[in-house]
């Protein structure tokens, strides 16, 4: 008999998923996809926090911590030897995705403007603010439940 999950364990076992997945690829390669905390894993419903104010349904799904800062630091962490219960946790923290216009997307991404495409911003580690590439584009966004977001 299938059972009924509620949202939080459902969000809390896909997290789990692409930590098995991770640091199943990392045993075998040395190394794992980006693509890993994406859709198939870990689905928007789980990761979309908002919208930029200057979105109107335009542009793109931006992560807050670039995947490739949050993969990085997985490996990382599978080499001090963490479960992937502690992955998983650290996933569900960081894995957010706000929607933003593809104006801000450009000023986001281009080396001639911010240049935080795969980047946060110089001085930023883990334990800082994680929406601090928004702040640092002064992008105010609008949270799921409605409230606005102070900029970034």
């Amino acid at each position: 008999m299938r059972r009924e999950y509620s949202f939080e364990e459902r969000h809390e076992r896909a997290c789990l998923r692409a930590a098995m997945n991770i640091r199943g690829l990392w045993e075998e390669k040395g190394s794992s996809d980006t693509r890993l905390i994406e859709g198939l894993l870990l689905p928007d419903d789980f990761t979309v926090v908002g919208h930029s104010r200057a979105f109107s349904g335009q542009g793109r799904r931006e992560h807050v911590i670039p995947r490739l800062v949050v993969i990085k630091e997985v490996h990382d962490m599978l080499e001090r030897g963490a479960t992937d219960a502690q992955i998983a946790i650290f996933i569900r923290d960081h894995v957010k995705i706000v929607r933003i216009s593809n104006e801000e997307c450009s000023r986001l991404d281009r080396k001639d403007q911010l240049g935080l495409r795969q980047r946060m911003p110089t001085g930023w580690a883990f334990g800082d603010d994680i929406y601090a590439r928004l702040s640092a584009a002064n992008f105010g966004w609008v949270s799921m439940n409605g409230s606005e977001a102070p900029p970034g």
